[in-house]
């Protein structure tokens, strides 16, 4: 995702790359940003930290790293999943001094895609059963997927209650379905960039909508919208749904 970023920003008319962080024991350290990313030789290093004259951040790390970086109080575009509720607040703390795009998935299929199912969900009603299936490739982390979240927290709002309250992780042995909850699978495996399905199930129909990533760029594409936005936002806690208006 790094590597998307700097050849997305490189491509960019308007924007400039000014640096790359990488693990303290990366092979990496040191080498050419282009380079690295296929572009070519820019004279751009990566290095342990972020560089001080960046005027925005864009976090594709860890959660660990994420919270280390707000130290820099720089705007910032985090698309980080995998916070804990006490990491999360730590951003929501530091959106109080600089603007910060808090955004598990930076697509704009799929920010679009969670509007359509809060209005499926709240127009089709409890009579339908709720179910989604995400996929990611082997090396993915957490577990469901941020953006499955996003989707599922998506239907939650639509039906007016809280996903915490009707949400099952996966089933197994004797697992009936209750009344009203709203069923997350989570899949892995493969070089799978991301694919996530959200099923409607009634009496007589179903409905599925679904979004597929074929590719990271489409990630970089919606980070870099997303880093325009912070530039010059007042300091706050967005999403997607205001970078996109």
């Amino acid at each position: 995702m790094g590597r998307e970023l700097c050849r997305a920003v490189l491509e960019s008319e308007d924007l400039e790359l000014a640096g790359g962080v990488v693990r303290s024991d990366s092979e990496h350290l040191g080498e050419d940003l282009g380079e690295l990313c296929g572009w070519g030789r820019v004279g751009v290093a990566a290095t342990e930290a972020p560089p001080e004259d960046a005027e925005v951040l864009i976090e594709f790390t860890t959660p660990e790293a994420t919270v280390e970086h707000l130290a820099y109080a720089k705007p910032a575009v985090i698309g980080t999943t995998g916070l804990s509720e006490e990491q999360t607040e730590q951003v929501r703390e530091a959106a109080g001094r600089v603007p910060i795009v808090l955004a598990p998935n930076t697509s704009v299929g799929v920010n679009l895609l969670r509007e359509v199912v809060r209005l499926l969900s709240e127009r089709l009603g409890g009579s339908y059963d709720i179910e989604l299936v995400e996929a990611h490739h082997r090396n993915k982390r957490d577990a469901p997927s941020g953006t499955a979240l996003l989707l599922a927290r998506a239907a939650a709002e639509g039906r007016g209650v809280k996903l915490e309250e009707v949400a099952t992780f996966g089933r197994e042995g004797v697992a009936p379905r209750k009344k009203g909850e709203i069923g997350v699978h989570a899949v892995r495996g493969g070089a799978v960039v991301g694919e996530h399905r959200l099923l409607f199930l009634g009496d007589d129909e179903e409905v599925e909508v679904t979004h597929r990533a074929l590719s990271r760029r489409v990630f970089a594409t919606g980070a870099l919208k997303a880093a325009r936005f912070a530039a010059t936002a007042e300091p706050g806690l967005y999403s997607m749904r205001e970078v996109l208006g």
